[in-house]
């Protein structure tokens, strides 16, 4: 795929360095239609992110300068990859390509960061790329987007439903509930929480605030990336150990020592957890150690995937090992999402329908007792 349509975008990359095409006509001219620059962002940050690998993927294999070709795709985007992508652009005065993307988070994804990394200090710069550009594509925006779509959904009726009734609509219920006799059972809970809301109404507001800040911000959420989820969520921990095990087989079919890779991958990668292991098995190597049983005591590859690595016997044999086996932990990791994804989002829609349930079956309890109470 990268090799198909590389020709005609390193050709209008050129047209547009003598402003002949600008960024959008380019990628109307290779086919599908460029939609970043519509007001509400339909497009995923994972698919931004491989936008700009696709850029700098073929910027490298024609030998161009990044820094024009990172401008012209910053003035299509809005927002904080707009903002993100112009302060990548002048960090390259100063500071190598790599160097400027460890400083500009979330440009690209920890990942991507790390293999131009470990590809430029392991001299596979090149393999590097045209594996990220066949194994990072998104694979999962329509997941994503019904996610956000179910974000969206929550947050209004929230917002907009229950949370207007039980400040505005349940204080005069309960004053005319007290007028005629009191409210029955579920309309008395449904007063308790009401006061309870809108006595704590700043503190319920600083929570939803914190909530959402946690919920949307780029810093929370790489600090959740990188010292919680390997931790504690197994598909994380799966899929870093993929992507470890595809940065390996390049390492691996270029003929390049592992006690090199795993000093690199020791020093510059971003989860604090993995880091600490190939710290341990890097010493390990160091006095004496055979390298892959030095992964298995740092528990980075299991026995078994060790006694399948090291049954191989070529380098190259080995490399399609790795991949294969990352191949295969990538696959459980898609499986896990969607079947997590189809039972926790009906959840989440069934206890807000059950919310407003009891909400509504409160109200006509009032109206009903009301109606009985007028009658008598």
């Amino acid at each position: 795929m990268f090799d198909k349509w590389k020709s005609r975008l390193i050709e209008l990359l050129k047209q547009s360095y003598t402003k002949q095409y600008s960024l959008p006509h380019a990628w109307r001219a290779i086919g599908p239609r460029w939609y970043v620059s519509s007001l509400w962002p339909c497009d995923s940050l994972e698919s931004k992110q491989y936008s700009l690998l696709s850029l700098l993927a073929v910027a490298h294999t024609e030998r161009l300068d990044p820094k024009p070709v990172i401008h012209a795709l910053a003035s299509e985007h809005r927002g904080r990859y707009r903002r993100r992508l112009t302060l990548l652009a002048k960090r390259l005065d100063k500071s190598t390509l790599v160097q400027a993307l460890e400083k500009t988070p979330d440009a690209l994804s920890e990942d991507m960061v790390l293999a131009i990394r470990f590809g430029s200090q392991s001299g596979t710069l090149t393999s590097t790329y045209v594996q990220l550009m066949v194994t990072e594509k998104p694979q999962m925006d329509v997941l994503r987007a019904t996610q956000r779509s179910s974000k969206v959904y929550l947050a209004a009726i929230a917002l907009c439903v229950v949370l207007p009734f039980v400040l505005f609509v349940v204080p005069t219920l309960r004053r005319m509930w007290d007028e005629f006799g009191g409210p029955p059972e579920t309309g008395w809970t449904l007063i308790q929480v009401s006061l309870l809301i809108s006595n704590h109404f700043l503190w319920v507001c600083v929570s939803c605030i914190a909530l959402a800040w946690l919920v949307w911000s780029s810093a929370s959420q790489r600090f959740f990336r990188r010292h919680i989820a390997n931790r504690f969520f197994r598909p994380n921990a799966m899929m870093r150990s993929a992507r470890l095990f595809r940065m390996l087989s390049i390492a691996v079919e270029a003929g390049r020592p592992l006690s090199g890779s795993l000093s690199t991958l020791a020093k510059y990668h971003f989860d604090s957890n993995i880091r600490n292991r190939l710290l341990l098995a890097r010493n390990e190597v160091e006095q004496g150690v055979d390298d892959w049983s030095s992964l298995v005591d740092a528990k980075i590859i299991s026995p078994k995937e060790f006694q399948a690595i090291h049954s191989s016997d070529s380098s190259r044999v080995r490399s399609w090992m790795l991949c294969r086996m990352a191949s295969v932990k990538l696959e459980t990791v898609q499986q896990s999402v969607l079947m997590r994804s189809a039972i926790l989002q009906p959840m989440a829609i069934l206890i807000f329908a059950a919310i407003v349930l009891w909400i509504c079956f409160s109200f006509f309890s009032f109206i009903t007792n009301l109606i009985q109470s007028l009658g008598g």
